[in-house]
């Protein structure tokens, strides 16, 4: 069977999952997990990335990854390759650590960001390491309901901006949400060729713009994009500002929170004016 083919462009949100080889550990301690996420935060920075959601499992690790340029690859390289190095020279060990590629599913973020990233702060739960996803420490779900700090690379933002913020209401109402999601089959719903989460529209809408591609050396044409101008650009210096809005997301490929931060709007609003937009636009 072949493999999937990778999807990378600006502005990309993606499930991203890696397996111990042979589906043994990758982590022997919690400096191990420790290694890791301060491998992650290193690797956001210099591929100009965010993360929304992780869990770190015994054997695999999960994150949801927003990328501002076509990089996904050499960004999960780059933290795969480095933890590797780190792991074998702390415990002596040579050779391969995790299982091939790591996987990535492309999600639709108007209609699944929030699902994708319930499906994961859930992983302890549903394999029974825990009862509730806030006893779990290696995840996102304590940061997101503030029962413990964010790590300065956790985008909790963009996700809580859907459940009116950042504040208390905001965090209940996410946590509402994790709790009525045991029992939701996400893949098994919205799964489609393997790589797109989302409907059947948004997967053709995903093809029709060329942005596949077969492995991870080789990015066509139409993902080789320039550098997009600063946000200010886009959202303060542009005469109908919904429309600047929307070009900062699909062609600046900026985050929906930085747009709301520098528009001063909630990321919910610029949520609804970037799909108002788009569907003023269809053809």
């Amino acid at each position: 069977m072949s493999r999937p083919l990778r999807l990378e462009f600006a502005g990309a949100l993606y499930h991203v999952t890696a397996r111990g080889d042979r589906r043994e550990a990758i982590f022997e301690d919690d400096a191990d997990r420790e290694e890791l996420l301060g491998v992650l935060a290193q690797a956001l920075a210099r591929f100009d990335a965010g993360c929304l959601a992780y869990c770190l499992m015994p054997n695999h690790y999960h994150l949801v990854i927003e990328t501002r340029r076509a990089n996904l690859s050499r960004l999960m390289r780059q933290v795969n390759g480095v933890y590797t190095q780190r792991y074998n020279r702390r415990h002596g060990k040579v050779g391969h650590l995790f299982q091939g590629r790591f996987k990535a599913i492309v999600v639709d973020r108007e209609a699944y960001l929030q699902e994708v990233c319930r499906y994961v702060e859930l992983n302890p739960v549903r394999a029974r390491l825990v009862k509730r996803p806030q006893e779990w420490r290696w995840g996102s779900y304590r940061a997101h309901v503030g029962l413990s700090a964010a790590p300065a690379w956790l985008d909790c933002g963009q996700l809580l901006g859907l459940f009116a913020g950042t504040g208390g209401a905001g965090r209940r109402r996410y946590a509402e949400f994790v709790a009525q999601g045991r029992g939701v089959r996400l893949w098994e719903q919205a799964l489609r060729g393997q790589i797109y989460l989302g409907d059947e529209a948004f997967m053709r809408r995903l093809q029709s713009r060329g942005a596949a591609r077969a492995d991870s050396r080789e990015i066509p044409r139409a993902q080789r994009r320039s550098r997009p101008r600063e946000l200010a650009h886009y959202v303060l210096r542009s005469a109908d500002r919904d429309a600047g809005i929307a070009r900062a997301y699909r062609e600046g490929g900026y985050t929906q929170s930085a747009i709301a931060r520098a528009a001063g709007l909630s990321v919910s609003r610029v949520s609804r004016i970037i799909g108002a937009h788009e569907a003023r636009n269809k053809t």
